[in-house]
């Protein structure tokens, strides 16, 4: 693993394990995320211990926070193809359900990958471009750097 990789996944991991997350969403550009979606984030973080800034911001970019959003076989805020969540046994089509199962697919990649982001979105998104990695890096940094600058654990990290 890459020293660049390496930082990348310590600060995905850390973030995860990290308390207080924000109660409210983080801002990512003009996107508005719903307070209930952004509890299931949590929630889903906590559980596959992974950064809720990257479930927000797979979340943002591939649906723009629309529950109803579709990609031909692709639905809702994670844009879980339906195969996808039949493996995982949920509903792609309800909201705490679809973030569920993507954020245990994200968990299982960056086992997989060894924290290797790019390599994670790469396979997480069949038609992965680098501009949809730069575009979720980006909206990751943003939620993460933002919120987390304001929490006086963060503070002390920097």
């Amino acid at each position: 693993m890459g020293l660049k990789t390496l930082s990348i996944f310590l600060l995905l991991t850390t973030t995860a394990g990290a308390q207080p997350w924000p109660q409210t969403p983080p801002k990512i550009g003009r996107l508005e995320l719903k307070q209930e979606y952004w509890d299931y984030i949590k929630e889903a973080a906590q559980r596959y211990q992974i950064s809720p800034f990257l479930i927000q911001a797979v979340c943002a970019i591939e649906s723009r926070y629309d529950p109803e959003a579709r990609s031909g076989r692709c639905f809702g805020l994670m844009q879980l193809h339906k195969d996808t969540a039949k493996k995982y046994g949920v509903d792609a089509h309800d909201p705490r359900e679809n973030i569920m199962g993507g954020a245990a697919v994200l968990a299982r990649l960056m086992e997989k990958y060894d924290g290797n982001i790019r390599k994670v979105l790469g396979v997480y998104n069949s038609t992965c471009t680098d501009a949809y990695v730069r575009e979720v890096l980006r909206a990751y940094h943003q939620a993460q750097l933002l919120e987390t600058s304001s929490l006086p654990s963060a503070r002390h990290k920097n």
